[in-house]
């Protein structure tokens, strides 16, 4: 633990040096090696994984409506998916959420505002992941390496909705932030009753994924038809690399993302990458509430997109909006706070 504490402030310090020049590929390089020092030095006994059991106390799941509103949901337990239908919304898509490491339900500004967002404008059944059981733990390797079997878990849970005759698997879109896209990523790897209609991935976790490799099974573009990812801490806390049909990288996509960096405080320095891994939900939420806004183009790479050389190429909303249709790597540029969209703000405003 001692380690771990050294390094991130290690880590802490060159982000101090280097975050006002926004040097990305050398931020990138250091939270590489830290995320590996720091997992291999962790020293965590795989076959402890083995033992635990995945379950309706450490994995809460949810469902909900704008019919019973923000504040009054219906639990779901494995095997006992029929309760909800009495609930249901016949006709209507299932929007399906699932927080990160060291979130839950409770923290009424994670992940689960898009589930508050969902509701309030309706037209939507939703369900909500809560693992926080297992996510609490503070040693990230539990967490990890569990995301595997929470995703088996949810497959057989979607599969017996699925049975139940009141959606399709196409019907179905998975919304997962940080370790929670790759628990999509499981699921519609797994599930049975045909093939997840989208699956987005909000920052999907990097540590255990993209460096450090110990868990192999991650969201990947052949988890669903359609498969898009917003990266904001990408080479961080976040994956870099393309994995969906479509990715987005919002001012580029890596640390620190707009209105994430004030000043050079240490304190503020600490919630950098923290601010950048979490605009990814808060990002999509606001796309919930404005749906064809955040205008995205596909680019080759942020530096074609900074010097306008992408003009007349495809482009789509990013977030709820996105064209299922389109394909490649899509960049734009974000305001610091919500709504977003900066597409009528001049450049050196941003």
């Amino acid at each position: 633990m001692r380690r771990t504490l050294l390094l991130l402030n290690i880590t802490t310090t060159i982000l101090v040096l280097v975050v006002q020049q926004n040097n990305a590929c050398f931020v990138r390089s250091v939270m590489r090696f830290v995320q590996k020092a720091v997992i291999r030095w962790d020293g965590f006994d795989q076959k402890y994984i083995q033992m635990l059991s995945v379950n309706d106390k450490n994995v809460d799941i949810q469902y909900w409506n704008s019919n019973l509103g923000d504040d009054k949901s219906i639990k779901i337990k494995f095997d006992h998916e029929y309760k909800i239908l009495e609930h249901w919304i016949p006709d209507l898509p299932l929007k399906v959420i699932i927080h990160g490491w060291l979130d839950s339900i409770v923290h009424k500004d994670g992940v689960f505002c898009i589930k508050t967002a969902y509701i309030n404008v309706g037209g939507y059944n939703v369900i909500t992941v809560d693992w926080g059981g297992i996510a609490g733990n503070r040693n990230y390797m539990l967490p990890m390496l569990m995301t595997s079997k929470i995703g088996a878990r949810l497959s057989k849970v979607l599969d017996n909705i699925v049975d139940l005759g009141i959606m399709n698997s196409e019907d179905i879109h998975l919304i997962g932030h940080s370790l929670g896209a790759h628990i999509a990523g499981v699921c519609g790897s797994l599930i049975k009753s045909g093939k997840i209609g989208r699956i987005t991935g909000l920052d999907p976790a990097g540590p255990g994924f993209e460096f450090a490799k110990l868990q192999k099974k991650g969201l990947k573009k052949t988890d669903a038809l359609f498969v898009d990812i917003i990266h904001t801490s990408g080479g961080s806390t976040g994956i870099y690399h393309s994995a969906g049909h479509a990715d987005f990288f919002p001012n580029g996509g890596t640390v620190p993302q707009s209105g994430c960096y004030d000043g050079m405080q240490i304190e503020r320095i600490i919630g950098l990458v923290g601010c950048s891994h979490s605009r990814a939900y808060m990002l999509y939420e606001d796309s919930v509430y404005h749906a064809n806004s955040m205008m995205a183009v596909k680019c080759k790479s942020w530096n074609d997109y900074v010097e306008e050389k992408c003009y007349g190429n495809t482009s789509t909303p990013m977030g709820h909006g996105t064209s299922t249709k389109v394909r490649g790597d899509f960049y734009l540029r974000t305001k610091g706070e919500a709504p977003f969209d900066a597409s009528e703000i001049p450049k050196e405003d941003l």
